[in-house]
């Protein structure tokens, strides 16, 4: 409920987004007749009937919908802007199982749940001391969003982290409270980079954040 709480009171102190191109709707554009939450768990779900207002005038009939309740997150790629390179991390993914998909074990960035009191930036500190066992010097803030909308109400906060990254400061490290284990892989970002053009990246934040570092790195460098 912590959690929950705390990504609401951040979405409703955000700027709106699409500025400019979306309008801002009044308050009863979206109308909430019925509402429900048919599991609750480590994520929840909530269902509503509702209307919303139509672009062209009006409201839509009454409509069902379905969204997982999970909280913000926050995600990070940290970055070695002397030698170039970047560490990424490796674990099992139970939603890539569940598709069927032969490589579960997914390359990604440090990521973890905003914990219900914490701010992102204080929740992506911690996951790097758990996740990769890392101190970040900096944090360079990337872009917020949305994963997926259409059905999850998680929104990421996406960084670039600056750290030392020497030869053999990626290990295996993870909480045993949380059953992770969780390796880490140290390589150039051009690597990353060349991974994420072929396609062999499947994790949506790493392949962003890496082209995201791609098309900044010099004036990023010249700022740390």
């Amino acid at each position: 409920m912590g959690i929950w709480a705390g990504s609401r009171l951040r979405a409703r102190a955000s700027a709106p987004s699409g500025q400019g191109i979306v309008p801002q709707r009044p308050a009863d554009a979206l109308r909430v007749q019925q509402r429900s939450q048919p599991f609750l768990g480590f994520f929840g779900v909530e269902r509503q009937v509702l209307t919303h207002a139509l672009h062209q005038g009006g409201q839509t009939t009454p409509m069902t919908r379905e969204a997982f309740l999970s909280g913000d997150a926050a995600v990070m790629l940290p970055w070695d802007p002397v030698r170039d390179r970047v560490l990424v991390i490796e674990q099992f993914r139970m939603a890539p199982a569940l598709r069927g998909d032969p490589q579960p074990w997914l390359l990604e960035p440090v990521a973890g749940r905003v914990d219900a009191g914490e701010t992102p930036e204080a929740a992506i500190l911690r996951e790097a001391q758990e996740e990769a066992g890392l101190q970040v010097t900096r944090l360079i803030p990337a872009f917020n969003a949305y994963p997926s909308p259409g059905a999850l109400c998680e929104f990421l906060y996406h960084y670039v982290g600056i750290a030392d990254l020497p030869d053999g400061c990626a290990g295996v490290h993870g909480l045993d409270s949380e059953a992770e284990d969780i390796r880490g892989h140290l390589m150039d970002r051009e690597t990353l980079s060349a991974l994420a053009d072929a396609g062999q990246i499947a994790n949506g934040p790493l392949a962003t954040l890496s082209l995201w570092l791609d098309a900044r790195r010099d004036r990023l460098r010249a700022l740390v």
